[in-house]
């Protein structure tokens, strides 16, 4: 029903009738099955059914909810002995308490309640299972003393009736109506075997045991929820909770477990304190869990948007050295060179024409080296495994350093997001080689075993002490451990004093975030960070 609720924007018939169900069953459960005139239900569902209804339905539609209650309770009919004007007074506190409760919780959180974040989810406490049911029950303690029930017991077992349910029903259901969460759950398997031993675990609690156990025995579910609390999200965690208390209260219409003495107060107080404490408790180290998650995804994102972006501006600049400045300077070095060829010129002005030459073209294969330094065009037209080549010869000839190259079984086609982080890697890697090690020789290895990506850069040079390396690590191995975060990639650097050093990557073939998009939108990338 709350499914089509929260998909719908209008109220369907359809939606009205299975609201109608629903709440007719909440009333049946709480208010004929358990509850008397005496003692009200300790677990009133109509109000979690109504709230949950308000929040997840345009307020332009909360009168056809609202006005579909009257006849259902009113046909329903109350426990034996309630008059008529205490049942009437019982439903508009229900309904002035779910309107104010969806009111300020709209009105304070500012948009559709998901109970996503701690805060979202303490509001959501302080406002449905505190503040409004206390304002119920006082509202409601002068009509409960006039049936001869002491003010205090009418108000805190009114209050703990109504905030019972909101902490423990009400976020069921509103993560079961979410659009996430209807999809197949990531662990089903897991989910289906934990709720199974719960609820095996809550019915040998609160249903079969006999009296004379100890009341240690209703924390044997803890553990398992727990575990829904660590593993399952809120979704589960809220999901477990409430299949507890299902459990809990058929215990309590058989008169068994924490219930075997129906006319005992105390032990109707102590369940609902348990489950009050075991919903919420568990119910906000599950949502802090999963913000946290969010939070971590949130970075990864925006990490890997930079490094969209950062690579997006080493392609662009490259090109305009290449496309531009390169070929401006190639075009000044040819008319040097005509000019230098037809010219009628003395000696020392041919000598400082050819030094001109010569440094020119020193400029042009600087700016050359440059460009495919920030973005080597064959990484993108024939692969990694060129590209890297290429890096290699390009050390040899720039620095003066021996580079030993091999490659074996390197795919063709790799995502994009892995060849630039295995070519930047492999870049870094002979940096700190020529720039730390004080090696005459590298070598280079490329190869890919099972379905991971392995570049292992090794040198024969100082090495360092690899306990000190997080303290002493730079920009360079701080690139390396972030880039290979986001691809869910391993880093591991093996080293000892005048004992070289080499480093080791793996990576997955396939990585979890796309660099594609970077020639396409690149333009949009930075307006986006």
């Amino acid at each position: 029903m709350l499914h089509s609720v929260n998909r719908l924007k209008t109220a369907r018939p359809e939606v009205v009738g299975a609201f109608i169900a629903f709440y007719l069953l909440a009333v049946r459960l709480s208010e004929h099955v358990w509850g008397t005139l005496a003692v009200p239900s300790p677990f009133w569902l109509p109000d979690s059914i109504l709230l949950s209804a308000l929040l997840l339905t345009p307020v332009e539609h909360w009168w056809i909810f609202l006005a579909v209650i009257w006849p259902v309770r009113l046909a329903m009919g109350a426990v034996p002995g309630t008059p008529l004007w205490f049942q009437i007074a019982s439903i508009a506190n229900d309904i002035v308490k779910g309107i104010l409760a969806a009111w300020l919780l709209r009105r304070l959180i500012g948009r559709r309640v998901r109970l996503e974040t701690l805060n979202e989810f303490f509001i959501f406490l302080g406002i449905a299972a505190v503040a409004v049911p206390a304002l119920s029950a006082l509202a409601a303690a002068p009509a409960r003393y006039v049936l001869g029930d002491p003010v205090w017991s009418a108000m805190y077992r009114w209050f703990l009736g109504n905030a019972l349910a909101q902490a423990v029903v009400t976020p069921t259901i509103l993560y079961w109506s979410a659009r996430a969460n209807r999809r197949r759950p990531a662990r089903l398997g897991e989910f289906l075997i934990l709720m199974v031993a719960l609820g095996t675990a809550s019915a040998f609690a609160f249903v079969l045991i006999s009296r004379g156990y100890s009341p240690s025995v209703a924390y044997l579910p803890v553990p398992l929820l727990i575990w829904a609390a660590v593993r399952l999200r809120p979704f589960g965690t809220a999901t477990a909770i409430a299949l507890v208390a299902a459990v809990a209260m058929v215990g309590a219409v058989q008169g068994t477990g924490m219930f075997a003495d129906e006319a005992s107060h105390s032990s109707v107080l102590s369940l609902q304190l348990f489950l009050l404490a075991l919903g919420v408790s568990l119910l906000s180290l599950s949502i802090l869990i999963a913000e946290r998650e969010a939070l971590g995804d949130l970075e990864v994102d925006f990490n890997s948007r930079l490094l969209e972006a950062q690579e997006h501006e080493r392609s662009r600049i490259a090109r305009e050295l290449h496309d531009d400045v390169g070929q401006r300077m190639a075009l000044l070095q040819f008319n040097l060179t005509r000019f230098s060829g037809t010219a009628d010129l003395s000696p020392g002005a041919h000598a400082e024409l050819d030094e001109l030459l010569d440094t020119s073209s020193q400029i042009v294969s600087a700016l050359r080296s440059l460009s495919h330094e920030l973005h080597p065009a064959t990484l993108d037209m024939i692969g990694l495994e060129i590209a890297i080549k290429g890096l290699c010869r390009d050390f040899e000839a720039q620095h003066g350093l021996q580079v030993q190259y091999t490659s074996r079984d390197v795919p063709a086609r790799l995502a994009r997001a892995v060849g630039i982080c295995a070519f930047r890697i492999a870049q870094e890697a002979l940096r700190n080689v020529v720039k730390h090690s004080g090696a005459d020789l590298a070598v280079v290895e490329l190869a890919s075993a099972g379905n991971r990506l392995v570049l292992c850069v090794s040198d024969n040079g100082n090495g360092f002490d690899i306990d000190n390396v997080d303290e002493r690590a730079g920009l360079g191995l701080i690139s390396m451990r972030e880039r290979l975060r986001l691809i869910k990639g391993q880093l591991s650097i093996q080293s000892a004093p005048h004992g070289g050093t080499r480093v080791r990557v793996e990576v997955p073939l396939e990585s979890p975030i796309v660099y594609e998009r970077v020639a396409a939108d690149a333009g949009a990338i930075p307006a986006r960070l």
